[in-house]
C-alpha cells in the first residue's frame, strides 16, 4: 500500500499520488506439478507388472527406473522456481516498503534517510538480478539432466519396440 503525506483534499488528484497496481503484487503466483502425471515403479508401489517373458520385465523395470528419474529432475526444477518466485517476492515487498518510507520522509530530496532508501532500493534491485542469475545457474544444470534423461527414455522406448513389439527379419532370404 502507498503511504504519502499528501492528505488535503486538493492533492489527492496529483499525478504523482495515482498508483497502477502491478498484477504481481495482488496475485500469488500459482504453480503446480500434477501427481497423476507420475507413475511410482513397480518395486515401490508393489504392483506386479510383470508381463511373462523376461525380458519384457527388463524392459519395464529399466522404463520405471527412467520415469522416476525424470519425475525427480522435474520435482527439483519446480522446487527451485517456487524458491524464486517466493525470493523476488519477498524482495518487492522489501522495495516497497522503502519506497512507503520514502513517501514518510516527504520531498526533501537531499535528506540522508531519503537517499540510504533510494540506495537500499537499488541494492534490492541488485539483489532480484542476482537471484535470476543464480535459479538460471541452477536451472541450466537440472534442463541438462532432464534432456538426458528424455533422450535416454526415448532410446529405451525404441529398444523395447524393436524387441518386444518388432518382427525379425532375416538379413538373406532364400
Amino acid at each position: 500500500m502507498v503511504n504519502t503525506l499528501h492528505d488535503r483534499p486538493e492533492d489527492r488528484h496529483l499525478p504523482a499520488l495515482q498508483h497502477s497496481w502491478d498484477s504481481y503484487y495482488l496475485y500469488a503466483p500459482h504453480y503446480r506439478i500434477s501427481s497423476n502425471d507420475y507413475t511410482y515403479p513397480s518395486y515401490i508401489d508393489g504392483t506386479d507388472r510383470s508381463s511373462g517373458t523376461g525380458l519384457e520385465d527388463l524392459m519395464n523395470r529399466k522404463r520405471d527406473v527412467i520415469q522416476s528419474k525424470i519425475h525427480m529432475v522435474l520435482s527439483e526444477i519446480y522446487q527451485r522456481r517456487q524458491l524464486k518466485e517466493h525470493n523476488i517476492y519477498q524482495i518487492c515487498c522489501d522495495q516497497c516498503s522503502c519506497r512507503n518510507l520514502i513517501y514518510l520522509v516527504g520531498d526533501i530530496y537531499m535528506d540522508k534517510r531519503r537517499i540510504e532508501l533510494e540506495r537500499k532500493i537499488i541494492d534490492l534491485e541488485q539483489e532480484k538480478r542476482r537471484e535470476k542469475t543464480g535459479y538460471f545457474r541452477d536451472i541450466l544444470f537440472l534442463k541438462k539432466e532432464l534432456r538426458e534423461s528424455l533422450i535416454e527414455h526415448l532410446e529405451e522406448q525404441q529398444k523395447a519396440d524393436m524387441f518386444i513389439n518388432g518382427t525379425e527379419e532375416l538379413p538373406c532370404n532364400p
